[in-house]
């Protein structure tokens, strides 16, 4: 987890306080980016495709690349578009100041090329953290210092606020992986899985290695083809495609920094010259390795 979150490196964050009375509803576009958000006050629907879900104060949800989505206080609202309600932020307080009223906090954040749509696996259509939740509580300090820090003009602040958005992605991806039940395939539930999360453990230790599946069956503990049907059901692509797909990965982003030969980077895709490298790469991504650095640099 920590190789995935420091790979995808969160940044451009973007947040603001929204207020709203009774009745109000409230359409979000499509972004690619993380959405989050806590209720702070009231309470709401939120909709996405056929979900559901219902935010009580203290709330924490967390949702990565959604479609269009809405958050109302009722079924039979018609939603106020975002741009609407930035271009006039009180056109939601109403007619009755009696009436009850919602506050909640909303941002999103995006991520560093080239593995940004990695997150998209990781985090199911709606992370919905309850306020009884401890990881909510912790969540919510951290949206205060984020809040904190963004608000200030203090040397390193850009730092501090890509550390604490890479907090926040962690402890989100952190609750997700307790949620065993119903967990959808990925890496989380892979690394939710005693045995298989000692074999992914391993390979992401060291993707160089000449992985076999008899040599990751053997780090699990378990025989050569229940661990590649186990690995397969649990993670959702097979042990071998899974390590290709994460070598391919660590090769993007040392081609995007450009600081090391070509050849170590063949070596750290788990090929033995440049060639073959440079073949395989070229049919994933479309570009040769030298194209997708310069491309990159540009």
């Amino acid at each position: 987890m920590s190789q995935v979150v420091g790979l995808l490196r969160p940044r451009e964050l973007s947040w603001r306080m929204i207020s709203a009375r009774e009745p109000w509803a409230i359409g979000f576009p499509a972004v690619a980016a993380v959405v989050f958000g806590q209720m702070i006050e009231g309470g709401c629907t939120l909709e996405r495709g056929d979900v559901r879900v219902t935010l009580h104060p203290g709330d924490f949800m967390i949702m990565a690349y959604p479609p269009e989505w809405v958050m109302r206080s009722g079924p039979e609202v018609k939603p106020l578009g975002l741009k609407a309600l930035f271009a006039d932020p009180k056109a939601l307080q109403g007619v009755d100041p009696a009436a009850p009223a919602a506050r909640f906090l909303a941002g999103h954040f995006m991520f560093a090329e080239p593995n940004a749509d990695q997150i998209a696996g990781l985090l199911s259509p709606i992370v919905h953290i309850r306020a009884a939740d401890i990881v909510a509580q912790r969540l919510g300090r951290l949206l205060g210092l984020l809040d904190e820090e963004a608000t200030s003009d203090r040397p390193g602040r850009s730092l501090v606020l890509d550390r604490l958005l890479e907090v926040v992605l962690v402890e989100s991806l952190r609750h997700r992986a307790d949620q065993l039940e119903g967990m959808r395939p990925g890496l989380l539930a892979g690394l939710a899985d005693l045995r298989i999360s000692r074999a992914l453990r391993a390979l992401h230790k060291e993707p160089s290695r000449d992985w076999t599946v008899a040599r990751l069956a053997e780090e699990a503990g378990m025989s050569r083809a229940g661990f590649a049907a186990r690995f397969a059901e649990i993670v959702g692509v097979s042990p071998i495609g899974y390590l290709s797909a994460w070598r391919m990965t660590l090769a993007k982003a040392v081609l995007m920094s450009g600081r090391r030969p070509m050849i170590e980077v063949a070596k750290l895709a788990g090929y033995g010259s440049v060639s073959a490298f440079s073949t395989a790469f070229s049919r994933i991504t479309g570009l040769s390795p030298t194209a997708y650095g310069q491309r990159s640099a540009d």
